[in-house]
């Protein structure tokens, strides 16, 4: 039976070491200040990359319950939250809490269902998304640390190619059309006339 080697945060930051002839590390306690470079950088684009939105990382209708104090606290690795446009209230996360800017309050009365974008450890990523994380650190890596145009230049193909297969993994994930999301919901509203005359007070 074959072995599933996965690619963990070590294996990345060798991956992205290697992009410009760094010897790998062993562990990633060591001193070497390119490689803590390294896994800060992949940690920068592991962000800015969940914070788009994917399939693997978004919720719809998630329940958040106020507490007893009517207060809703949002947990930290949530990185973005939405709300239905129909939705009565309108909604940011202030000091950690669930905000109403309509209603310029933090109590909420009964449970709020928003869309939420979660913020991942690198190592639960699905393996095509941490490919493409670590080909987009390493090229970073190589443009900041050594300031090496010409690596960038023959990794750019590469960087394309796993953003390409991110892209395929998306659209089988998501099953999207352009009525519906990702979860199933119904995304597009259908024409209504009495919409064209309802005036909103």
């Amino acid at each position: 039976m074959a072995t599933t080697h996965k690619l963990t945060k070590l294996s990345a930051v060798n991956i992205i070491l290697s992009n410009v002839g760094q010897s790998p590390i062993t562990s990633l306690d060591s001193a070497n200040p390119l490689s803590a470079l390294a896994e800060q950088i992949l940690d920068e684009v592991s962000h800015a990359f969940q914070s788009e939105g994917w399939a693997f990382n978004t919720e719809q209708d998630y329940p958040f319950t106020p507490d007893s104090n009517k207060n809703i606290s949002i947990p930290s690795n949530i990185l973005s939250l939405d709300m239905l446009e129909t939705a009565p209230f309108e909604t940011v996360i202030r000091n950690g809490k669930l905000y109403d800017k309509r209603k310029h309050t933090f109590d909420f009365e009964e449970t709020v269902y928003l869309k939420v974008v979660w913020y991942f450890d690198f190592v639960e990523l699905p393996e095509v998304c941490k490919q493409y994380i670590a080909v987009r650190a390493a090229n970073l890596f190589a443009n900041r640390a050594v300031g090496s145009a010409e690596v960038v230049k023959y990794s750019e193909r590469e960087e394309i190619l796993a953003r390409a297969a991110v892209m395929e993994y998306e659209t089988q994930q998501g099953d999207y059309n352009i009525f519906n999301d990702r979860a199933g919901g119904k995304e597009f509203d259908s024409y209504l006339p009495y919409n064209a005359v309802y005036r909103h007070f």
